[in-house]
């Protein structure tokens, strides 16, 4: 049973912290030393809750060596200032705590079951009060359709660029100019399957043609860029007005001398480091860039393969907050650098072997109704990986 493995998990953090040196530690001296408060270290002694990874390295780096409690008050030694000793118990102890916090994570808690959940057992795409689920996603841009001027190059147009833009043809397929269809392909079928009773529509934000459209549950797909391009006359550009509104310090920026592949997603600061999305308040940022297949190919060392850069991880962001236009429904943001970024985001709570572990981790660690995360999607051989929100190497920032 997952309590059983919780409990066994919260016994150890207890014991370390009263038996491990021959002397208790308090919890007002550990949570000081790990600048946590008292009653989170209550909450994972009593199993309540779950440590994230992260926390638990900063238990064995506190227990691996006499030097914490040797001070008033306690504090962390450096990693840099360990022992080869102490780092062998460091590694020990974190090893041990980690494969406990998995056997919790691995399996599921019987308390869970009790709770309000879809179709499929899960919460965080679960709309229990029956609102309508509107998902919106980024349409390709005519550069990357490879045309400037349809009119002008109509005749030019390759078979699959007049499938996407001439709804006049007999093969016209409309989401075929979606950028990230498959994001929505998956999304679409996990709501449903979640939802099965709701009214779940999906269209490319330059077909909203009033904010009306979306006074349901929102979830947005791709859209981290700041450079949308315009859209068509009598069309509401969403994603500018949705991310005035949804107060989040996230930006994405392609760099002025760069080409398609070069930006970098950034988490505004105010003057004393606080992310903010108050213009009258940014005075720095934090920049963050996916990482390439290092090569001789270009002027930034990436190697390419057949014309581009191969990606090794993208940067992407998952939010979650009131819909601005309606407090009683949510917005949903799966966003990334690139399409990749966007996919990986999805599967993170769609793909059936991560996504009970990534809510519970979600429900431990943040308030799954109002949060930000950014997180490193990776790229293997050409597929998509599913990120494991609870590794700390898969989350670079959370709010």
């Amino acid at each position: 049973m997952a309590e059983v493995a919780n409990t066994r998990l919260g016994n150890r953090l207890r014991a370390l912290r009263q038996h491990h040196f021959g002397q208790p530690v308090t919890q007002r001296q550990l949570s000081g030393a790990l600048r946590l408060s008292g009653a989170l270290i209550s909450s994972w002694e009593s199993g309540a809750a779950i440590p994230p990874e992260e926390r638990l390295g900063g238990y064995a780096r506190f227990f691996c060596t006499q030097r914490s409690i040797e001070s008033d008050p306690a504090r962390l030694v450096a990693e840099s200032d360990l022992s080869p000793d102490e780092e062998y118990q460091r590694e020990r102890l974190f090893e041990d705590l980690r494969l406990l916090r998995n056997e919790v994570l691995d399996e599921p808690n019987a308390d869970d079951f009790d709770r309000e959940t879809g179709a499929l057992g899960g919460r965080f795409l679960y709309y229990p009060d029956g609102q309508p689920i509107t998902i919106l996603c980024t349409p390709l841009s005519a550069r990357q359709l490879g045309y400037t001027d349809e009119a002008a190059h109509a005749a030019q147009l390759l078979p699959a660029v007049q499938y996407t833009t001439n709804q006049h043809h007999p093969n016209f397929v409309r989401n075929l100019g979606n950028a990230d269809i498959d994001a929505l392909i998956e999304l679409v079928g996990h709501v449903r399957a979640e939802n099965p009773t709701a009214d779940v529509q999906w269209m490319t934000y330059d077909r909203v043609s009033s904010a009306d459209q979306f006074t349901g549950h929102l979830i947005l797909l791709g859209g981290v860029d700041e450079n949308i391009e315009a859209v068509p006359a009598g069309s509401v550009n969403v994603l500018e007005v949705l991310r005035d509104r949804l107060d989040i310090p996230i930006r994405m920026t392609w760099d002025e001398d760069g080409i398609e592949f070069d930006g970098e997603v950034r988490v505004l600061l105010d003057g004393d480091g606080v992310p903010t999305s108050d213009p009258s308040k940014i005075a720095d940022h934090e920049g963050f860039r996916p990482d390439w297949v290092p090569g001789h190919d270009d002027s930034r060392k990436r190697a390419y393969l057949r014309g581009v850069p191969q990606l090794m991880s993208d940067v992407a962001i998952i939010q979650r907050s009131r819909n601005p236009f309606n407090p009683g429904a949510t917005a949903t943001r799966f966003g990334g650098m690139f399409s990749r970024g966007t996919y990986g985001a999805v599967r993170a709570f769609t793909d059936a072997r991560f996504r009970q572990r990534n809510e519970l981790w979600l429900e431990n660690t943040l308030d799954p109704e109002d949060f930000w995360m950014l997180l490193k999607v990776p790229v293997i051989a050409g597929t998509t990986m599913t990120p494991d929100l609870g590794r700390a190497s898969a989350r670079i920032r959370t709010s």
